[in-house]
């Protein structure tokens, strides 16, 4: 008993000395608010299929594969994909600063945020309208209430934006993947470093 309760004290001042890791924090919180929003669009489709009982919102999609659908069941995926991403980030970027005591520093800051604002900014704009697209394009609504009117030239509106935020979110990850490499494979660990050589490495 006394054996389990020292190994519970040694456990928890071990954990109490490890050191927080900031953007492991950061994108752990983006990836809740991604996670919330995909979370927030399966319930409004759900809400929608409840309105529109009378016909099947997945059979419909499901039958408009060659068009624009096709968009839709995309972007949809892929942004669950993205939570994902932005969750398992966050796990490596919290075994760099607190597992390992690496810190990122200096200029390697600024290709993180270009990383987070990569995944969470062009990633989800990416993403979002691509389900947009898709979903307008088929024409659910006006099929549900009676009409044909299937918009799909929506999805050449989209083309470029789609391109443009798939190229941001290209280049955070690309930033992010050189600084976490660089941190990673560069420099002692932090309590390594004495007070003088820590301008040393914000340079970096």
């Amino acid at each position: 008993m006394e054996k389990k309760e020292s190994e519970r004290k040694k456990f928890l001042e071990v954990s109490d000395k490890k050191r927080p890791s900031p953007w492991g924090n950061r994108f752990v919180l983006s990836a809740i608010i991604q996670g919330a929003i995909i979370t927030g669009l399966t319930v409004s489709l759900i809400i929608m299929q409840a309105v529109f009982s009378d016909t099947s919102l997945i059979e419909f999609l499901s039958l408009s594969l060659d068009g624009p659908a096709k968009w839709f069941f995309f972007g949809y995926f892929m942004y669950i994909t993205l939570v994902v991403s932005i969750a398992i980030t966050a796990i490596f970027y919290n075994h760099l600063e607190s597992n390992l005591n690496k810190k990122v520093r200096g200029k390697k800051n600024q290709l993180v945020w270009m990383q987070l604002i990569g995944m969470n900014v062009g990633g989800a704009i990416t993403t979002i309208l691509l389900i947009v697209a898709g979903f307008v394009g088929t024409g659910f609504v006006s099929f549900a209430e009676g009409e044909q009117n299937q918009a799909a030239y929506i999805t050449e509106l989209v083309k470029l934006p789609v391109a443009i935020s798939a190229m941001v979110f290209a280049i955070g990850m690309i930033s992010g993947g050189i600084a976490y490499a660089t941190t990673y494979l560069g420099g002692p660990k932090i309590n390594k470093i004495s007070s003088n050589e820590l301008t040393k490495y914000d340079r970096l």
